[in-house]
């Protein structure tokens, strides 16, 4: 009987031991629910798109450059894009600010007919240089996803025209040697350059925004351009007014030798007398 009653009381008292070391139920709640700032649930309250993009996120991947993201078509390293980048950019901007101005420029202020060759020679080789960023930024596209932006559009409607344009200028110079005055195909050859010159040059200031280039790169290529264009119009303003002032002058000439001195238009026969 005495063993029964200990029994019983050792049973109890192992009941109140485990009640005791039991955690309570809402501490066993809040640990069983995920927290918000572990790994597993913070995978499953992102956004399903951005999941499937940290999926992806290792060397080959492009989800931290600028552009879409994905899988690089060349496998790069950061050193290497950042290097080809600032290549591009740099190659584009000489090119378009400075290189083709220049020669629009040599055109207008340098003696014939050296002129001529002067600024073909300069205009073939900033081409060149636009050719050759050109293929530095199919490079970069391939590697950060982006070949479907508006910088990347404009770039190659732009190199497309770009070569139209000698054509269109070898037109102008044979023409011109032919007939000694200005035609349509100058016309179309002037304008049509400056509409690509603007362009590249707009287009320029979208890649770098496209880059996420520094404000102060941003401004040094605003001033360039600025500079560049404000000296080309001036050379054009002044082109057009030393133009005008030798049209005058040989018409004075011209009028001059058909009409000598002291004797009227009459006098020499020139014009029938009423």
């Amino acid at each position: 009987m005495k063993l029964t009653k200990f029994y019983s009381l050792a049973l109890l008292f192992a009941c109140q031991a485990l009640a005791s070391s039991a955690p309570p139920e809402s501490s066993l709640q809040q640990r069983t629910a995920p927290e918000f700032g572990s790994p597993a649930s913070l995978h499953n309250a992102l956004p399903e798109s951005l999941s499937k993009r940290q999926n992806v996120d290792g060397p080959d991947s492009a989800a931290g450059e600028p552009g879409h993201g994905g899988r690089r078509t060349i496998k790069t390293t950061p050193a290497q894009r950042r290097t080809f980048r600032i290549a591009h950019g740099t190659i584009m901007g000489v090119a378009f600010t400075i290189g083709f101005p220049s020669g629009a420029i040599f055109i207008r202020v340098l003696k014939p007919p050296n002129h001529v060759y002067i600024h073909a020679a300069t205009q073939i080789f900033s081409t060149a240089m636009a050719f050759t960023g050109m293929g530095l930024g199919i490079w970069l596209g391939l590697n950060v996803r982006y070949l479907d932006y508006l910088h990347t559009i404009i770039g190659f409607a732009v190199m497309a025209c770009l070569v139209i344009q000698p054509i269109i200028g070898l037109i102008h110079h044979i023409r011109y040697k032919k007939v000694k005055t200005s035609t349509w195909w100058g016309f179309i050859h002037r304008w049509y350059g400056r509409v690509i010159v603007v362009l590249g040059i707009v287009n320029g200031g979208l890649g770098l925004m496209l880059a996420e280039n520094t404000r102060a790169g941003e401004i040094a290529y605003a001033v360039v351009a600025g500079l560049a264009g404000f000296t080309y119009l001036m050379v054009v303003v002044q082109w057009i007014f030393r133009t005008r002032a030798v049209e005058k002058s040989m018409q004075k000439q011209k009028k001059d030798y058909m009409e000598p001195a002291g004797e009227s238009r009459e006098a020499v026969g020139l014009m029938p007398v009423s």
